[in-house]
């Protein structure tokens, strides 16, 4: 029960974001439009940022689902901005507040999460230190929110496709060319 509360106050706060900015949004606001009690939203979510960060980790969750190798990072990446590009309003909404740094700061802990996954599956059967292989993904981490935040800027006009291509062109055989540098 406790999972289909969470889903329906998360879908209301979609819903809600659909036309209107984060921080002028209200637990009542959601509660009322799901029907259901303030009470209820606070046994689930500590304020509207819980709930926010919860949604937007099940989209991730979903978004980088089986993909968290070096074959299928392109995938990950794609499924992210498909995902941001569906909600498309709820991320302007979002990116356009004063909770911007919310969405960075979560939006890189989704990629690092991911990209860190990557990293030490390139570098099994070597001798690279963590702090090396952390720093890799820290650097691509914030290269991709770079990218991500640039074209939700611009509106997300660009295909998702095109950037997810030239960024594989560009991080060909990086990760191992990376790791190879600082192996021991």
């Amino acid at each position: 029960m406790q999972v289909s509360t969470k889903r329906i106050l998360s879908d209301s706060l979609v819903s809600i974001l659909q036309n209107e900015q984060v921080d002028k949004i209200t637990v009542k606001d959601i509660v009322t439009s799901c029907d259901l009690t303030r009470q209820t939203f606070y046994n689930h979510f500590s304020d509207i940022y819980e709930l926010v960060e919860w949604t937007a980790s099940e989209a991730a969750d979903k978004a980088l689902a089986n993909v968290s190798d070096y074959e299928n990072w392109q995938r990950g990446f794609y499924n992210v901005m498909i995902e941001i590009k569906k909600n498309k309003n709820l991320v302007l909404n979002t990116y356009q507040s004063v909770y911007r740094d919310l969405l960075e700061k979560y939006l890189y802990e989704v990629i690092y999460s991911y990209i860190i996954v990557v990293v030490e599956r390139q570098a099994i059967d070597m001798s690279v230190e963590q702090n090396h292989k952390d720093f890799i993904a820290h650097f691509y981490s914030l290269a991709f929110i770079s990218l991500i935040f640039e074209w939700v800027k611009d509106g997300m006009k660009d295909d998702p496709k095109d950037i997810v291509e030239q960024t594989g062109v560009l991080v060909e055989g990086d990760f191992k060319k990376a790791l190879n540098k600082y192996a021991k």
